[in-house]
């Protein structure tokens, strides 16, 4: 422990260098001392006022140093300034202050997910209790927008920041809430013939580089056909790195839920159901995310989340003894009564949507700027998509029932299935187009863009939001977040038109008419 001076003295010494030399002013010495004042009066006799205190000072200073055992001070030497610890007290604060805010954060995280998720639900109520057939996430992402430009910037300002850790969570993990219709795809495909599904493939393999090329390329076109001043869209923040903790946690759950399953298959099987095959799908994210940068622009994180999540739930219906086709039904039940792994995630897939009003709002001033190239991309996009399936279905010789369904092809599956039933086409098998070019789309999209040179921002995200929808939209801001707010306004923008173009006769009459 450092020696401190006797409490029953105070020193303050007072440098002044407007006078010929310092001066040091010693106050508060005891009676005791006095003693030490008058030895150093007596040897400074004759001497100024300033030397005097000097003198005095230095003799004090070195007979408490004595008292202490300690050398005592040359003339001339300052004593070495010393550094007491903090209180107890103000350490255990300093320490405490970051769990309080990690707490307060995760707190605010969890909140801002609770509203969204709200919103979304009521929104849903209401609009079924009206009887409209439209995706309550995309009028409350249009919502979000109106309502942060209607309050103003500073309120707006402060809106954006109570939302902000909840923004930054689902920009991380917003691939997740996309890739439970992907596991399930094997099982939408199944019970086409083998040659129609060939048939299926080619044409949206080949759509889906034709329309993201020709998306990306109308966008440019317009933009230099208006003379758009192009200004670049600063990087978005990248979202922080998945920590060992997620690969313990998740691990952990998978381990405990398969551990149960194989102790007792009947007794704790279906229970184990849930939490394996959702860590399956988290470990899946993170392995894919974790891969090589050269493996993922062959197999995206994305694909790779559904190839674990789909290998996962095979393995447990194979340990209760049921069906490859029974455990996808399991994963993703479209049953909140059995909720899967599926059904947990896809329910929070209207806050994502949702959320993504904030990112529109973020980049208003480049919405408005690019406003024609973004409406006439995304409307040409829809356009190009219908009539392009259509001829090619039809040179092909594709069933005119399979050809349908398969026209909505670059529209979220929420406002595709109502485009099928205006073609009388069968839902299951436009889900499945949907997911699949999705899939295609997710998986080769950004790196077909970046090898014949599309580097745009809002060009890539209106190219693969029209293509490929939400997968693509996963797909593409995992690793380039900025481009979030081009893709959902593509998202549901292509989704809006491509279901007016539908209720027109005329488009409607003219696309049965080419595929029979």
């Amino acid at each position: 422990m450092l020696a401190q001076a006797p409490s029953r003295a105070s020193m303050a010494i007072r440098t002044n260098t407007a006078t010929s030399g310092p001066r040091m002013v010693c106050r508060a010495i005891p009676a005791k001392r006095l003693t030490i004042r008058a030895q150093a009066s007596a040897a400074a006799a004759g001497g100024d006022e300033a030397w005097q205190r000097k003198v005095e000072a230095q003799a004090w200073i070195n007979a408490w140093r004595t008292k202490q055992g300690l050398q005592p001070l040359v003339a001339g030497e300052a004593p070495a300034p010393v550094r007491l610890p903090p209180p107890a007290a103000s350490a255990g604060a300093a320490a405490a202050e970051p769990a309080k805010n990690d707490v307060g954060e995760y707190l605010q995280l969890w909140a801002g997910l609770g509203v969204l998720y709200a919103v979304d639900q009521a929104l849903k109520g209401a609009l079924l209790s009206a009887g409209i057939k439209f995706p309550g996430p995309l009028v409350g992402m249009f919502g979000v927008v109106a309502l942060l430009m209607v309050v103003g910037e500073k309120s707006a300002s402060t809106l954006l920041g109570w939302f902000g850790p909840c923004l930054s969570w689902i920009a991380k993990w917003l691939p997740l809430f996309y890739v439970a219709s992907l596991v399930t795809l094997p099982l939408n495909l199944s019970g086409i013939a083998g040659d129609q599904l060939i048939k299926i493939v080619i044409i949206l393999c080949g759509g889906m580089v034709a329309t993201l090329l020709f998306t990306a390329q109308t966008a440019v076109f317009i933009r230099t056909l208006v003379k758009t001043e192009n200004k670049e869209v600063g990087k978005a923040k990248p979202s922080t790195p998945f920590l060992p903790s997620h690969w313990a946690a998740w691990g952990a759950i998978a381990a405990v839920s398969l551990g149960a399953t194989l102790a007792n298959p009947a007794q704790w099987g279906a229970a184990a159901a849930l939490p394996f095959n959702t860590a399956m799908t988290l470990l899946g994210f993170l392995a894919g995310n974790a891969m090589p940068k050269v493996v993922q622009s062959v197999l995206h994180p994305v694909v790779m989340t559904a190839l674990v999540a789909n290998a996962g739930a095979a393995l447990h219906g194979k340990l209760m003894g049921i069906s490859y086709a029974g455990a996808q039904k399991v994963y993703y039940s479209k049953n909140m009564a059995a909720m899967g792994a599926g059904d947990l995630l896809m329910n929070f897939l209207g806050v994502v949507i949702i959320s993504m009003g904030f990112r529109i709002y973020q980049q208003r001033d480049t919405m408005r700027r690019h406003a024609p190239e973004i409406l006439g991309a995304t409307f040409l996009s829809s356009v190009f998509s219908f009539f392009s399936t259509a001829f090619v279905a039809a040179a092909l010789g594709l069933q005119s029932d399979l050809a349908r369904a398969l026209i909505p092809r670059s529209v979220t599956v929420a406002l595709a299935l109502p485009i099928s039933a205006q073609f009388d086409a069968p839902a299951a098998i436009t889900a499945a187009a949907v997911l699949l070019q999705g899939m295609l789309g997710a998986n080769f999209g950004p790196s077909l863009m970046t090898a014949v040179g599309i580097k745009d921002t809002i060009a890539r995200g209106l190219a693969a939001a029209g293509t490929a929808g939400g997968l693509g939209t996963a797909s593409l801001t995992s690793k380039e977040p900025e481009a979030l707010p081009f893709c959902a306004l593509s998202y549901s923008m292509v989704g809006i038109l491509s279901t007016v173009l539908a209720t027109i006769p005329f488009v409607r009459n003219a696309l049965i008419g080419i595929v029979g």
